[in-house]
């Protein structure tokens, strides 16, 4: 047996081109009103991190002389592993748009250099960006409520890491599924059914994730995930499809049912529907910023 025989035969990777490296910037609970800024904490949100090395490659958390924030030992721990950097990014002037301006300027240069490839992490812990770099109703955003397992804020990184080396492949297939869902479904010739199609997918990759989460020696929380995405003129020459689509998940509903997840509090959802998109943005296929929300109860 020839020697690219033998390794396709041993190797179900062989011969497959490597999943792209994806990133996000990253930062602490930060509010900015103006020129106001309210730092709730010195280090990233625990539950927030944990959800973002389970399914990203790189983090940037880019830093200010002018403000700051030291971060503590997971923070440590990621850069002394080569998952986390943070790269300068001082702005003089106003301070609080001086801070934001670096989480804008880092997501902007790494996504000039890596098109497509970098987010943004916003939310009530970390960022909400609201200023002229937004603009309504020219995006459209994919939000999945209770349907990706995460580990609890208290879980050591380096548990969280193991796991997502063990389970690369069912990861990847969800984080490729969420980050081609719009782009597939506006691509396609039958958009009504492709849009079907994806919706299965979506939800086959959601319960994947949940049935391997049994494994995990420790505790675990659902999450609500919002991915948005920038469509230009699409939206607003009404191209887009699917938009104010509702879909419940029933093979994830399932799962959670059996492994006594409790799902009174709302079954796994898929919404689609219109969101800000970004003034001048480079054209990509994949989302430009997600939101996460945990839920308390744990299992």
């Amino acid at each position: 047996m020839g020697e690219a025989k033998r390794r396709a035969a041993s190797d179900p990777n062989f011969g497959k081109a490597k999943p792209l490296k994806l990133g996000l910037v990253v930062c602490p609970p930060m509010e900015i009103r103006g020129s106001a800024i309210h730092v709730r904490s010195n280090s990233l949100d625990p539950q927030e991190l944990r959800f973002s090395i389970l399914l990203w490659d790189k983090l940037v958390w880019p830093s200010s002389r002018a403000v700051y924030i030291s971060g503590g030992a997971d923070e440590s721990f990621l850069e002394s592993a080569g998952i986390l950097t943070r790269p300068d990014y001082t702005f003089n002037g106003d301070m609080a748009q001086g801070m934001a301006m670096t989480q804008i300027q880092a997501f902007m240069d790494l996504d000039a250099r890596e098109p497509g490839l970098w987010a943004l992490a916003q939310g009530e812990n970390s960022l909400l960006l609201r200023d002229n770099k937004l603009k309504p109703d020219s995006g459209a955003l994919l939000e999945l409520t209770r349907a990706i397992p995460v580990p609890d804020k208290d879980v050591p990184l380096n548990d969280v890491l193991e796991f997502k080396q063990r389970r690369v492949d069912e990861l990847q297939r969800l984080r490729t599924e969420l980050n081609t869902f719009v782009a597939a479904v506006n691509q396609a010739e039958d958009k009504e059914a492709e849009l079907r199609a994806h919706i299965a997918t979506v939800d086959a990759a959601c319960a994947d994730a949940l049935r391997v989460s049994r494994e995990w020696q420790f505790p675990i929380r659902l999450t609500n995930y919002k991915a948005s995405v920038d469509l230009g003129p699409l939206v607003t020459a009404g191209v887009a499809y699917g938009l104010g689509t509702v879909a419940g998940l029933s093979a994830s509903t399932a799962i959670l049912a059996g492994i006594g997840a409790a799902v009174a509090a709302g079954a796994p959802t898929l919404i689609l529907r219109t969101e800000f998109g970004w003034r001048g943005l480079k054209k990509r296929l994949g989302p430009y910023r997600y939101v996460y929300q945990f839920h308390n109860e744990l299992f």
